[in-house]
């Protein structure tokens, strides 16, 4: 019996090359690395009221009393925000440290989820899971 017709061929989808996944890694630091810029350009000007706006509009109560406490210092945590985000996106565009500055870059997301409002917090738990997509198949091709 001929073994070459029962061949069974398992993978169906096109195959992602891992410099695809190396790609989306410096993709995401772009991001990451514009976020920081906005912040610092853009976001510190207005920080008092942006925060004043997440505490007024947040889904999980328990976040109202500690974003009104953080109003006071609301250009620190904003020029914080911006450090993290250009810490995580130098990183990404240097490729080093990649599988933990997408862990850092997915606990970012996930934990601003409850301060943000309907439909803004979708953007975050989607980008949650694209995150994690990437960081496991640049594990997975490490010679990309």
């Amino acid at each position: 019996m001929d073994t070459t017709s029962r061949r069974i061929r398992h993978r169906t989808t096109p195959r992602v090359s891992g410099r695809a996944w190396r790609i989306g890694a410096r993709a995401v630091g772009v991001y990451f690395g514009s976020m920081a810029v906005l912040n610092t350009v853009r976001t510190v000007r207005i920080a008092p009221d942006f925060l004043q706006w997440l505490r007024d509009n947040t889904w999980l109560p328990p976040y109202r009393p500690v974003l009104g406490a953080l109003v006071p210092v609301a250009p620190a945590i904003v020029l914080g925000s911006a450090a993290f985000q250009a810490a995580v996106a130098y990183q990404l565009l240097r490729g080093r440290r990649v599988s933990g500055s997408l862990r850092w870059a997915q606990a970012w997301v996930l934990g601003l989820i409850p301060a943000l409002p309907w439909p803004y917090w979708v953007v975050n738990a989607v980008s949650a899971g694209a995150f994690e997509a990437i960081r496991r198949n640049v594990i997975r091709n490490p010679s990309a």
